[in-house]
């Protein structure tokens, strides 16, 4: 009788899973009719607009500025005369202090000189189409993090764009590929064909308004030339970046932070290698938020442990842009996934910090996973800076023949996919 209840009871979980599938795929599906057919006519608007002389406006919309991804399309459509660029800032809703991390951001894009605009009037978020003349729209996040006004469900009837904030390497595929922003977009500019072939086998639309450029925010790491400014304190000592992620306690599929195991060795680094290496800490920006919250951390014993990075005379806090960072350093420890790709293409040796995610990844996470170096043990952290100390630590190695630095330019890609689409090819 039991067993017969325990069937029944997976029997009727399976049957709602589909139900609810089956639910989201009829809602996707009539949101893309609705969707194309605005577009058409968006299109067409644009292209009139072309024609009688107009530049094309582009916004973006920035929630924070750890997810702004297309810094180099911002800077090619400021000097391209076809089009007039804009920062949007909106409200990241799950910020610790929601206005201080919005003023964070929209000062970021200001000390850049980028024109920078924030949608609050009146004592409240306006929604965009009352406020701005839109013409092409891209999208920074597609997580539920922002008010309902800068969503893809308000904005779908846009030319909407977006440009994945991180490498999606892991098999959260309806989270990463089958969402409603990923199936209601114009136009999604993806990083590779291994991702268009994920999307055709698990997005409702099948990936049909993706065209895959490459990575436009891991173009400046493999142009040599692309440093602008040097970030580290000390340039006599080996430089290790260490940058932890903000999936403590499972709270996200693929959890695969172990800063609440790792938190006392990292700390202890800078004292051990006191007279050899200098270390910059980066944390992922909401592992702070989280820690605050957690039992066995909290305000006080978080803000401590953040000003022993900021304070001491061989170790830094980087809270901003990692790009000239990267670029400048001899190693990485860290268990963010995104830069399990990403820091391949400065090769320098790197440490991951957790040994027992492969089952998670995807097949484009599991080529950068595999050319990496793993810790088990926290003696194997220490055994690590170590070797970098004796320049014997080894360089990633791709196992698996796979062409990290596409053939053309992603950012001129875009652009000349948008020049297409609206000055014929000009």
């Amino acid at each position: 009788m039991k067993k017969i209840i325990q069937r029944n009871i997976k029997f009727y979980i399976f049957l709602i899973i589909k139900c609810r599938r089956i639910i989201s795929f009829v809602k996707v599906y009539l949101f893309n009719i609705n969707a194309m057919f605005y577009h058409f006519f968006e299109i067409k608007r644009v292209r009139n607009k072309v024609l009688n002389g107009n530049k094309i406006n582009v916004y973006f919309l920035v929630s924070d500025k750890s997810v702004w991804k297309t810094d180099l399309v911002f800077q090619e459509m400021m000097i391209n005369s076809n089009y007039n660029p804009c920062i949007i800032v909106i409200p990241r809703i799950n910020a610790a202090n929601i206005l201080e991390n919005v003023e964070d951001t929209y000062n970021f894009f200001e000390e850049k000189g980028y024109s920078t605009k924030v949608p609050f009037s009146n004592g409240k978020w306006q929604r965009l189409e009352c406020l701005y003349n839109i013409d092409i729209l891209f999208i920074s996040n597609p997580h539920k993090i922002t008010l309902p006004q800068y969503l893809i469900s308000s904005l779908y009837k846009k030319l909407t764009c977006y440009v994945p904030y991180f490498e999606q390497i892991d098999t959260n595929y309806d989270g990463h590929f089958n969402g409603l922003t990923e199936n209601l977009c114009w136009k999604i500019f993806q990083i590779s064909e291994i991702h268009k072939r994920i999307a055709f086998k698990h997005a409702f639309n099948k990936g049909l308004n993706i065209d895959v450029v490459g990575y436009p925010a891991t173009e400046p790491l493999y142009k040599k030339n692309e440093q602008k400014t040097n970030p580290w304190k000390d340039n006599s000592f080996k430089k290790i970046i260490i940058a932890p992620h903000h999936s403590i306690s499972s709270s996200t599929q693929l959890a695969n932070s172990t800063f609440l195991e790792t938190a006392e060795t990292l700390q202890s680094l800078p004292g051990i290698f006191e007279k050899s290496v200098s270390f910059a800490f980066k944390p992922h920006p909401f592992l702070k938020e989280k820690l605050y919250k957690h039992p066995n951390w909290g305000v006080e014993k978080t803000d401590q442990y953040w000003d022993f990075w900021k304070n001491h005379e061989n170790t830094q806090l980087e809270e901003g842009c990692y790009i000239d960072l990267f670029k400048s350093s001899d190693a990485l420890i860290h268990d963010c996934s995104s830069f399990i790709i990403e820091y391949l293409y400065v090769e320098k040796p790197c440490l991951y910090l957790n040994s027992n995610i492969r089952d998670g990844l995807n097949e484009y996470g599991r080529i950068g996973y595999d050319a990496i170096t793993k810790s088990k043990y926290n003696v194997d952290i220490i055994k690590f800076v170590d070797s970098i100390v004796a320049e014997s630590a080894c360089i990633p190695i791709l196992t698996k023949r796979f062409d990290l630095e596409p053939k053309d330019s992603p950012t001129k890609k875009i652009i000349s996919i948008l020049n297409t689409e609206f000055y014929n090819g000009k």
